[in-house]
């Protein structure tokens, strides 16, 4: 597959990052690797629509943890563009496109969103204006979805079966987490969580 016109592109990948966790560093460096892009951008989002009052972590501390989590990765970045938003794409990539016009993006989207896409908010400005990198999903063909009326590239790679999810529950039931975040922030997130559900 040919990625070469998303060379010197910067991926945004948005989420609400409730931990960080290898499978997304796994992702941001395959799309690197794959595409040759020249950053990857993560955007932890403030209030998502999608999961209100299910996230665990405040802002600041699920931002930190990120911040944390890329540090030694100098094609990171993350920004706070989503922190006031309401978690809909299209108001996040405005504001991008408003603060950095020379930047070219793609976005960052799973194989399981696709069918759903055309009910996004705004998806007519969704569909002119941004080029969808798309991640395979297990169970979720490409092939089989249509994508008329939009830019979309696969990136096919392995993609890590870890969740923030599961992280959540194995720490609520006193599991381990080692080896599904960073070893400098498994102490960290474990803390935070036991001490978020009142846990010493």
């Amino acid at each position: 597959m040919n990625f070469s016109e998303l060379e010197g592109c910067t991926a945004v990948l948005g989420g609400s990052f409730d931990p960080i966790h290898a499978g997304h560093l796994h992702i941001a460096h395959q799309v690197l690797l794959l595409t040759k892009a020249a950053c990857v951008l993560f955007v932890p989002s403030g209030n998502h629509h999608f999961k209100a009052g299910k996230i665990r972590l405040n802002y600041t501390t699920r931002f930190r943890l990120v911040e944390l989590a890329i540090a030694s990765e100098p094609r990171f970045a993350i920004s706070r563009a989503d922190e006031t938003g309401r978690g809909y794409t299209s108001h996040l990539m405005q504001k991008l496109f408003s603060e950095n016009p020379r930047t070219r993006f793609i976005f960052i989207i799973g194989a399981d969103n696709l069918a759903k896409l055309e009910k996004w908010y705004d998806f007519p400005w969704l569909a002119a204006n941004l080029h969808f990198l798309i991640l395979p999903r297990p169970g979720f063909s490409v092939q089989e979805i249509k994508l008329e009326g939009i830019i979309a590239t696969e990136l096919p790679i392995a993609i890590s079966p870890i969740s923030s999810t599961e992280i959540r529950e194995r720490i609520d039931r006193g599991d381990s987490i080692n080896g599904m975040v960073p070893e400098t922030l498994e102490k960290e997130i474990v803390r935070l969580y036991n001490r978020q559900q009142g846990k010493a």
